[in-house]
Order: C-alpha cells, then sequence, then structure tokens
C-alpha cells in the first residue's frame, strides 16, 4: 500500500480531482492550505508556492492506493507538468510514500 501525496495550488484543483477520477481512485481527502516562503533563498524547488510575504491559497489532496494506481497517477502529473513548462508559476507535487505498517 502507498500513500499518495498531491500538493496544487487551488488554480488547478479540478485537474488533480480529474486525474483521480480517471485513475479509478474511489476514495481520496483533500484539505485547503495558505502557503508562505519564509526566507528570501529556497532550495530547487521550482516556485513553491508564494512569492515574498504574500501567500497563496493550494490544496493538499492524499490517498492510499495500490503501488500501480500511484505509479499511473505520478506519470500523469509529470506529463501534466511538462505539457505546462514555462507557462505556469507552481506547476503539480506528487509524492509516494511507502506504509510499511498499519493497524
Amino acid at each position: 500500500m502507498k500513500l499518495l501525496i498531491i500538493l496544487s495550488v487551488a488554480e488547478f484543483t479540478n485537474e488533480v480531482r480529474s486525474m483521480m477520477t480517471k485513475n479509478n481512485v474511489p476514495v481520496y481527502s483533500e484539505t485547503e492550505m495558505y502557503g508562505f516562503r519564509t526566507e528570501k533563498h529556497q532550495p530547487d524547488i521550482r516556485t513553491w508556492f508564494s512569492q515574498g510575504d504574500q501567500g497563496i491559497y493550494s490544496t493538499l489532496f492524499f490517498s492510499f492506493q495500490s503501488e500501480e494506481t500511484v505509479k499511473a497517477i505520478l506519470e500523469e502529473v509529470k506529463e501534466y507538468n511538462n505539457e505546462f513548462e514555462g507557462d505556469r508559476d507552481n506547476p503539480l507535487h506528487a509524492y509516494q510514500v511507502s506504509v510499511e505498517d498499519h493497524a
């Protein structure tokens, strides 16, 4: 079992929802967030959240899924980001986390 995490600016939440539906994810959660940068220098994280002192609304999606489903969604996120690279300041960020045990 894998934990899928996707971070998206609010503007692209419908695209992520569409990816979940397209990949037959029966249940997932999402929560709104307000992201900030706290330092002028950031590591190599392309336009992560906001610029300067202003925050930006974003959405955190998460779901426990099979490895096959998570890999399919990660690939779709990569393709989506590549399609719009240079046109958008805030790409989608997606992660797979292994779930070692549960009760």
